[in-house]
């Protein structure tokens, strides 16, 4: 069984690319939303998001799959890519949990009045 060849046709509205450093993503059973956006230098800790992206639990999967598909042949062709840590998203979980997050307790500070 031979295969249609795949026509890509970019529409008006999605002529221009939009660089992205920071990619959140929200899960549920349901299906998967894929926030681009960009870090706000002026604004620590502030994302800017320009394009969101839904899709099924099933697509993500194969997305991911092509993903780590086109860095292999990537860095087949280029070498390998060194990947430094991102220091706007250091201390910021991206994502969502699949488990809870441990439960954090805050002490208020000493109080030089009350005794130890």
């Amino acid at each position: 069984m031979s295969e249609m060849p795949l026509r890509v046709k970019v529409q008006d509205s999605a002529s221009q690319v939009v660089y992205t450093d920071a990619v959140l993503i929200n899960g549920n059973p349901l299906g998967f939303v894929l926030n681009f956006g960009q870090w706000a230098p002026e604004d620590p800790g502030l994302v800017r998001v320009y394009t969101r992206v839904g899709m099924s639990p099933n697509h993500l999967k194969l997305l991911a799959q092509l993903l780590v598909q086109n860095v292999a042949a990537y860095e087949e062709k280029f070498g390998e890519m060194a990947v430094t840590e991102d220091r706007a998203a250091h201390g910021h979980h991206i994502g969502f949990d699949t488990v809870p997050p441990e439960p954090r307790v805050i002490s208020p500070p000493d109080r030089p009045d009350q005794p130890k």
